[in-house]
C-alpha cells in the first residue's frame, strides 16, 4: 500500500524553532553520587521537540539530561532529554579603550544607532558590551591581530559618523559549546505555550 504523499510530507516536516529571549534554560546532568546541580545555559532556539543551547560545559553526544524551561510568567517545564549534536564556538572578548566621548553620549538631541569595528579598512563582525565614555568590550569569534590598527565608528541618529582609534588592553579566549538537545518525547503543551506567549515573529 502506497503512502499518501501529503502524509509523508507531514511526517518529514520538522518542528518550527522559535527564538526567544524571555525563557531561562538550565540543565541537570545526573551523576553517580546523586548530586544533581542545575547549570544555567543560553537558549539559542526552542521547539516542542527540543532546544539548542550554548554553554562552556562539555557534554558527551547522546548524554542524558533533564532540561528546565522557565518562562517570565513563572511557567516551568521539566523535560527528559538527550544530546543529539554539538559544535564548538570560539569567543574572544577584548577591552578597547579610546579618547573620551562623554560629550557625544550625553547629547540629548541625538542617540547612538549602531557601532562598528574596523581593522584597517575591513569591517569586523562583532558584538559590543558595557559601552562607556572611554571603553567598550568587544566580542568576536576570531582573534584580532594586535599588530593592526583598530577603530570604532559610532553611527548616530542624525546620520553622522564619529570615528575613534582604539587600544586593545586585554583579550580573553573562551570556548563555548552549542548543543542540539532532543526531548525524549514531543511536548504539545510546551508547543502550545510557546505559541500563546510568542510576541515577535522570530523563528527558524
Amino acid at each position: 500500500m502506497e503512502q499518501d504523499p501529503a502524509s509523508e510530507i507531514i511526517n518529514q516536516r520538522k518542528s518550527i524553532r522559535f527564538i526567544r529571549n524571555d525563557i531561562r534554560v538550565s540543565i541537570v546532568k545526573p551523576n553517580f553520587i546523586g548530586l544533581n546541580k542545575k547549570i544555567n545555559c543560553k537558549l539559542l532556539d526552542i521547539s516542542s521537540t527540543g532546544v539548542q543551547i550554548s554553554t562552556p560545559l562539555k557534554l558527551g553526544t547522546d548524554c542524558k539530561l533533564t532540561v528546565f524551561l522557565s518562562f517570565n510568567m513563572s511557567k516551568v517545564f521539566k523535560l527528559k532529554s538527550r544530546v543529539k549534536n554539538h559544535h564548538e564556538t570560539n569567543n574572544y572578548l577584548s577591552v578597547h579603550s579610546f579618547p573620551s566621548i562623554k560629550k557625544l553620549l550625553n547629547d540629548k538631541e541625538i542617540s547612538l544607532e549602531r557601532l562598528c569595528l574596523y581593522e584597517s579598512k575591513d569591517q569586523i563582525s562583532a558584538k559590543f558590551r558595557n559601552l562607556n565614555s572611554r571603553s567598550v568590550k568587544v566580542l568576536t569569534h576570531t582573534p584580532l591581530d594586535p599588530k593592526k590598527q583598530h577603530c570604532l565608528i559610532f553611527i548616530l541618529s542624525n546620520g553622522k559618523k564619529h570615528k575613534v582609534l582604539t587600544q586593545n588592553n586585554n583579550t580573553q579566549h573562551r570556548i563555548y559549546y552549542n548543543y542540539g538537545i532532543k526531548f525524549d518525547k514531543a511536548s504539545n503543551e510546551l508547543g502550545d505555550y510557546i505559541l500563546e506567549t510568542q510576541t515577535d515573529l522570530v523563528f527558524k
